[in-house]
């Protein structure tokens, strides 16, 4: 089981219990925002404050400004460079899948829509934003609370969602849902089957939950039941579908973040969304990587990698900059060759001894230089260079 799960679902049972004024102002007197707990202090604290220290309470706040809808700035890429040669065989273990030439020290604003979701995925200690609906194209919208992302795609029937995560999220979600359009949510695509992205979706009972096969078997085993009962729609590698004039394509392409990892892709809007698989500018903290299938995520990156992309969202992040994604399938394809290249030459050596003996090594040895400069590089990159090397030995 996904220890986010037990995260996320103890912390659900502590908010229904109820979360006092008192318990807001210790929160306040941290300077923790809404968005640290999700929707779990919602009408209580409002950005730094408590609501109630606001004219007109959280109905106020939320009227003048922590709800964007705004259409998102087209995020300005450039002309990508070439990130380095890569030096293994499209042919090898893991399948080069022509990834595109990439610059994987592009410059970049550091500080601009950093990771609101590191606390997550790269273990990073910054200030949380708050929820968003954030406009990408006419129809088609990111929400973003709690750490957590949801696409959503309006049409004048009807409304797509991804990703509730959990009940309170999900109705938080819903709400923000009434104010752009009167169109029921009929369709929930789960991105992958962690329990923290698949939950919530009983908010939404008149809707049918997509996922990919895997999914069921997964639910079927949570004890915690903040899962869905039934998965009503399963795909193996590939489901399109028309929301209005919208085409959602759904992808996959192997293990990624677990074992039903999907691309969604509108070819149309070249947006893309994936889950769990990279963070802006920072490694994946290890507590979240047993899971992860590093030579999977680098098969769906070098795939994807000559897709025309306009916005990417993310797991966890408030950007959907492109360019985060470029600079993740350089570091995974880095990442791969550093460990590659000492498999391949112990194997030849003294085969699969050698190769055990190179396990215990490797890790401490290894160093990705160019990327020193992102969050958790430090604490993080001998526990990638682990999870590699299992990858490309032992299939996970």
């Amino acid at each position: 089981m996904d220890t986010r799960a037990v995260v996320l679902s103890i912390f659900v049972v502590a908010v229904a219990a109820g979360l006092s004024v008192d318990g807001a102002l210790a929160l306040k007197s941290e300077g923790v925002s809404t968005a640290k707990y999700g929707s779990a202090t919602k009408g209580i604290v409002c950005g730094d404050m408590l609501c109630s220290d606001i004219p007109g309470g959280y109905d106020a706040w939320k009227e003048t400004g922590s709800i964007s809808r705004e259409p998102a700035a087209e995020p300005e890429t450039g002309d990508q460079d070439v990130a380095g040669e890569q030096t293994t065989d499209p042919d090898d273990a893991g399948g080069n899948d022509g990834s595109a030439d990439m610059d994987a020290g592009a410059d970049m604003d550091a500080g601009a829509d950093m990771d609101a979701g590191a606390d997550m995925d790269a273990g990073a200690e910054h200030p949380a934003a708050e929820s968003s609906m954030t406009q990408l194209s006419d129809n088609v919208y990111h929400f973003f609370s709690g750490h957590y992302s949801s696409l959503v795609v309006v049409s004048d029937a009807e409304v797509l969602i991804t990703d509730p995560a959990n009940d309170m999220r999900a109705q938080e979600l819903n709400e923000e849902i009434a104010m752009l359009t009167d169109a029921p949510v009929t369709k929930i695509v789960l991105t992958h089957e962690h329990y923290d992205h698949a939950g919530g979706t009983s908010v939404f009972a008149e809707a049918d939950v997509i996922c990919q096969r895997n999914c069921q078997d997964m639910f079927d085993l949570d004890p915690l039941g903040v899962t869905p009962d039934t998965v009503d729609v399963v795909f193996d590698d590939f489901l399109s579908m028309d929301i209005g004039d919208t085409t959602v394509d759904l992808h996959y392409f192997g293990p990624g973040d677990g074992e039903a990892t999907t691309v969604i892709y509108l070819p149309t809007e070249e947006i893309l969304v994936t889950s769990d698989l990279y963070s802006p500018r920072a490694l994946t903290s290890s507590q979240w990587t047993d899971d992860k299938n590093f030579v999977g995520v680098r098969h769906i990156f070098n795939t994807i990698a000559d897709w025309p992309v306009t916005h990417s969202i993310s797991g966890h992040s408030t950007s959907t900059d492109p360019q985060h994604l470029r600079e993740n399938t350089a570091y995974i394809n880095d990442l791969y060759d550093s460990v590659y290249g000492p498999i391949s030459d112990a194997m030849s050596e003294g085969g699969p001894a050698a190769v055990f003996e190179l396990m215990q090594t490797l890790p401490g040895t290894v160093a990705l230089e160019q990327y020193s400069d992102w969050e958790g590089y430090d604490e993080n990159i001998s526990n990638h260079v682990e999870r590699m090397f299992l990858g490309i030995t032992h299939g996970d």
